[in-house]
């Protein structure tokens, strides 16, 4: 009786989740070499300055974030398959709501007023965006660049130099839902290179995907935290 008790008790074990296919994501032909006529176009272009760079390049945050949008598409792939969304999101079509927010979005001229923090010197930790964003200059080679939704923030992308080798860029971004929550982080380090991105559910859950070369795909692991 007592040994039932204690197996009752116990808890259970996590589930055995599938991984994800690499790759994951689309990120091919957003660093690229500046052309020779300068910037094209108007892809929210960040022409980006490292000295000692043999060739001057631009990163082309619209392709990033479509590449992301392609990240949450194999993402919500991932939770159909391992039966996990309920267990992650209180509310139904969460992802959806993202990928609906972000096809809309458009840049601002706005950043955070103190910078945010980095995680491994360029990965986004947010959960929210900042209860204010101030002004900034259009031209800048770093920093945080942030997108808006019929005024509100969807997405945002931080942009850094890479280390050791500050010519390799390292680009991450947060994707909100339609109430200002964090749903989504895909970071992406060119110097490596190595992509991982984050699902963030409701109650201190999240799914961290991180690739693991020998299985050659995407491997989840569930996350939560006591309040």
């Amino acid at each position: 009786m007592l040994l039932a008790l204690l197996l009752s008790a116990a808890p259970s074990p996590p589930p055995q989740l599938p991984d994800s296919p690499a790759p994951l994501g689309h990120v091919a032909g957003v660093v690229v070499d500046l052309p020779p006529g300068g910037v094209q176009g108007n892809d929210r272009p960040v022409l980006l300055k490292a000295e000692g760079c043999a060739t001057p390049q631009v990163a082309y945050l619209m392709r990033y974030l479509g590449g992301t949008i392609r990240a949450v598409e194999q993402l919500q792939g991932w939770l159909d398959r391992s039966g996990q969304e309920k267990a992650l999101f209180k509310g139904k079509q969460t992802l959806a709501d993202v990928v609906r927010l972000l096809t809309d979005a458009k840049y601002e001229p706005r950043a955070a007023c103190t910078a945010p923090t980095l995680v491994d010197g360029y990965k986004l930790d947010l959960t929210a965006p900042p209860k204010k964003l101030c002004d900034v200059g259009d031209d800048r080679p770093a920093g945080d660049f942030w997108f808006f939704s019929k005024g509100k923030p969807s997405a945002v992308v931080s942009v850094v130099n890479g280390s050791p080798d500050a010519c390799k860029p390292r680009l991450s971004a947060v994707l909100f839902d339609s109430k200002g929550v964090a749903r989504v982080r895909f970071h992406s380090d060119w110097g490596a290179p190595s992509i991982s991105s984050n699902l963030l559910g409701d109650s201190c859950k999240s799914v961290d995907f991180a690739f693991e070369l020998a299985k050659e795909a995407f491997v989840p692991n569930w996350k939560t935290c006591k309040r």
